[in-house]
């Protein structure tokens, strides 16, 4: 776990030791910015079986460069890295029992395996490093709207290779995983600004089809990401 967070902050570190590396990026009545952003964000992880969705915290931290292509659109560029918080896991088909419950838990049982599986893997914390390009458009003079994508590596699969008896299986568990981004800055002052944004994976973390798994007949699985999160910008 220590290696992959000293790996997150050398990359970020080495990205700002290269951007000291030329000081002309300043010039030019400053048309290209180094920039800092922190940022929070609150996951929602949205699985197609619709028994529940699985939310918990990411951070990331992130540096990068703006370039102001005229008065109204900015291009910017970023590399990043953060951590992504495990899901405390619980044995749901036992607290279903306990609870008294049973709406809904013959759906919940024909795909439990598959639900268990998931809530064990999204227990686990992940670190990852991402590029961002971005598009911003100078709405006012506080305000901004981005949009733009992100790839992000992680360091070990979201989900890991499964093998289902008599059944068969496409599984597209990843290292890697596509975003796109869009939100919305307030300028604070000349350097800082705060803002939100929302994230949606354009790729899936997992994507499987199951077919004839325990007599249940043919299903598809999938989870994909989405965030909603608060970053504060610091301009060099």
């Amino acid at each position: 776990m220590k290696t992959y967070f000293n790996l997150i902050v050398l990359t970020l570190l080495s990205f700002q030791l290269l951007s000291q590396e030329f000081p002309s990026l300043k010039s030019q009545n400053r048309a290209i910015n180094n920039y800092f952003t922190i940022k929070y964000k609150v996951v929602d992880f949205k699985s197609s079986l619709h028994i529940k969705d699985y939310k918990t915290s990411e951070f990331q931290l992130e540096n990068g460069f703006d370039y102001h292509l005229n008065k109204l659109i900015d291009i910017s560029f970023g590399i990043n890295g953060g951590v992504i918080l495990g899901i405390p896991y619980e044995n749901r088909l036992q607290a279903y029992f306990n609870s008294g419950n049973v709406s809904g838990l013959d759906t919940f049982l024909k795909y439990y395996d598959e639900i268990d599986f998931i809530d064990q893997s999204l227990a686990k914390t992940r670190y990852f490093i991402g590029v961002q390009p971005q598009l911003g458009f100078n709405i006012t003079e506080k305000w901004k709207i981005l949009a733009g994508t992100e790839l992000r590596y992680f360091f070990q699969h979201f989900f890991e290779r499964r093998t289902f008896d008599g059944a068969y299986v496409i599984d597209e568990g990843v290292n890697f995983n596509l975003l796109g981004t869009i939100g919305l800055n307030y300028l604070l002052n000349e350097q800082l600004s705060i803002g939100f944004h929302y994230d949606r994976g354009l790729s899936y973390l997992r994507r499987i089809l199951i077919i004839n798994s325990g007599g249940n007949g043919p299903y598809t699985s999938s989870v994909r990401y989405h965030s909603l999160g608060l970053n504060l910008k610091y301009c060099f």
